[in-house]
């Protein structure tokens, strides 16, 4: 694995994963897809080996009561068949818009829409892309991880070597002439490159700093990748994203001018593709559309994992449904880079909203774990995370009360759309979106442990029953 490949430091891993254990993780995926898990870098993540022999002896009999029991649903809509699509998603590797992982998506669903039954066609967009090879950083001898603030611009394979200056609301005014600049990033749920960002970005290069240190602040002391868009102008200096748990060590670097070393090494491609996959079952007049992003910074198990596993299930689902209703699955890349591929496919291939029945769209975090700090860290519960949203047009908000009734979180609401939501909605279609945003969203801890099967199958049922709902009332 290469450096920029990004997992949780083993400290980090024991504390976020220290309900999780490998009979967990292969009972909900499956034997083929375990014995995958075991030998491939996922495990490495979910479990190093000398986190487990701790974790079981850490296990009590009072947690091992309260596990949730497994679903006993059997079908494409089961939670065990949904978990083992968020394993597979997963095992793939991060999720980049239009790496070779994301490409490997693309081709996977696809096949996965083809074996189910339907009709599959491949959209390619084009975009300005950077294609990371490594990043890191060193301060006074110590390396850390650092992941490129997108649009990404690079150090070249020589890194960028300065002593370290302190940067913010108070140190404006000060010359940064030869220094790395060190700033802090609050924690903004919505993870994405803000308007104060791009303004102290700029101030730090016009003060002369040679790069900049983004600390980004959070809930798991994680690095938080940031999402972008096409209207941002690239940096006009090197600038990485760093940890919050390294703030202390770096903040005391920073008062003492350490001497730091930043790379960020990749290569600029003006004209990269990426694939939007779209899959048909062409029966009657009514259309419903059924879409998720595939994309993402890094591996997205909680993140995507949900929305793909979803989506792949209900398509199984409706194809073998005997139903006059035409269905459209469609799989978006471009998620963290402004929504480039929805754009894309709303441009040139989506259906008239007055030709549509309902627009389903299946986003970030639908379903995961909600956790808790305590004095060794974070602990995982049992209970799903009720910080998710279920939104819809005014005429859908009966029917999904029903439907959703008893689901945390999943009240609907008819006066927010986020993310991908806000195309469909201002295109006019009739639509339905889930989101959140999750403890381990937009960090490369976000493995399958932020997910499960108990929690999968109940949105699993509840969206099937308001597409059979929706088709009831249409033929009335």
């Amino acid at each position: 694995m290469s450096a920029y490949s990004m997992k949780p430091d083993k400290k980090t891993e024991a504390k976020t994963n220290d309900t999780a254990a490998r009979r967990e993780v292969l009972r909900g995926a499956g034997a083929l897809l375990g014995l995958a898990l075991l030998s491939g870098s996922a495990f490495d993540v979910l479990c190093a080996p000398s986190q487990r022999r701790s974790r079981s002896k850490r296990r009590s009999r009072s947690t091992r009561r309260s596990r949730p029991a497994r679903p006993a649903v059997t079908g494409p809509l089961s939670g065990n068949d949904l978990y083992k699509d968020v394993i597979a998603y997963y095992n793939l590797g991060e999720h980049r818009t239009a790496t070779q992982v994301d490409e490997r998506t693309s081709d996977w669903l696809a096949a996965q829409l083809r074996a189910a039954g339907l009709r599959t066609q491949l959209q390619p967009f084009s975009l300005e892309q950077f294609f990371l090879s490594r990043s890191g950083l060193t301060v006074a001898g110590q390396k850390m991880r650092a992941f490129p603030l997108w649009p990404a611009r690079g150090t070249g394979p020589t890194p960028v070597s300065a002593r370290l200056a302190a940067f913010g609301p108070r140190a404006r005014s000060q010359s940064l002439e030869g220094r790395i600049a060190l700033i802090k990033f609050p924690f903004d749920r919505r993870a994405s490159v803000l308007p104060e960002h791009v303004k102290i970005i700029g101030d730090a290069a016009r003060a002369g700093a040679s790069a900049v240190i983004a600390v980004t602040e959070g809930p798991t002391g994680e690095i938080i990748a940031m999402n972008t868009s096409p209207s941002i102008q690239p940096w006009p200096l090197p600038v990485a994203l760093v940890a919050g748990r390294n703030w202390p060590e770096l903040s005391e670097a920073a008062v003492t001018g350490a001497e730091a070393s930043l790379l960020i090494d990749g290569r600029e491609d003006p004209d990269a593709r990426a694939l939007n996959v779209i899959g048909r079952l062409q029966r009657g007049k009514d259309l419903i559309v059924v879409s998720t992003p595939q994309s993402g910074w890094f591996r997205c198990a909680g993140e995507r994992g949900p929305g793909i596993a979803l989506f792949l299930g209900l398509a199984r689902w409706a194809a073998k449904r005997n139903s006059d209703t035409s269905f459209m699955f469609v799989s978006t890349s471009g998620h963290e880079l402004g929504n480039l591929g929805i754009h894309s496919f709303h441009e040139k291939l989506a259906p008239r909203p007055d030709k549509t029945l309902v627009w389903l769209h299946l986003g970030a975090g639908i379903a995961t774990f909600e956790w808790e700090e305590t004095s060794k860290g974070m602990r995982r519960l049992s209970r799903v995370d009720s910080n998710r949203y279920l939104m819809c047009s005014p005429n859908l908000e009966p029917l999904l009360a029903e439907k959703f009734a008893g689901q945390p979180g999943l009240t609907p609401i008819t006066n927010r759309a986020v993310g991908e939501m806000e195309a469909i909605k201002k295109a006019g279609y009739r639509s339905v979106a889930i989101a959140a945003g999750h403890r381990f969203h937009h960090t490369p801890a976000d493995n399958p442990d932020t997910t499960g099967p108990q929690l999968l199958e109940p949105i699993a049922s509840a969206l099937a029953k308001t597409i059979e709902e929706i088709e009831a009332k249409t033929s009335q």
